[in-house]
């Protein structure tokens, strides 16, 4: 009674094993052989101040987070994962039921462009864009409001890069 209950779990632990999932890495192929990259501050092409080295801290922290790579100096690094801020829009979502014309809700949008290049070579190993909104109720003070709000929007692009640079989506 013992034995066939032995046959059956090691029966079922090798067709599991079988499936071909595996733990480990699953980089892009253009990335498989770094390890090491720098993330210098980010370009701003945008009229909004001071978000370069918001941009550049979230995403070192989320590469830390994730630990595909070593964050290093630049001249460490294999890779150098260079990101420009395109646009950042507002528009309105909600606006107040009794004036069309004054908002409630904001939709911001963040566009950032990225490359990774080969340090040694200057060669441009994987480029691409990463797109990141928010929305955000005003209040007495729309500045303060919006602040806030890209700070989420650059929580949510960090994310999203990270992930297309590690995992290839």
């Amino acid at each position: 009674m013992r034995i066939p209950a032995i046959f059956f779990a090691s029966l079922a632990l090798a067709l599991i094993s079988g499936c071909g999932y595996h733990l480990g890495s699953a980089k892009p192929a253009m990335l498989q052989n770094v390890t090491k990259i720098a993330v210098p501050t980010f370009k701003n092409k945008t009229f909004v101040s001071g978000v370069e080295v918001l941009l550049a801290d979230a995403t070192i922290k989320q590469f830390q987070e994730d630990g595909t790579y070593q964050i290093v100096p630049d001249d460490r690094a294999q890779a150098i994962l260079y990101c420009t801020l395109e646009r950042v829009d507002r528009r309105q979502a909600r606006a107040v039921l009794s004036n069309v014309l004054a908002t409630r809700e904001f939709q911001l949008m963040l566009r950032l462009q990225y490359e990774f290049v080969d340090r040694v070579t200057g060669a441009t190993i994987k480029r691409g864009f990463v797109n990141a909104d928010t929305t955000f109720f005003t209040d007495d003070d729309l500045q303060i409001d919006q602040q806030q709000a890209i700070v989420t929007a650059i929580h949510r692009a960090a994310v999203d890069l990270v992930g297309q640079c590690t995992e290839g989506f």
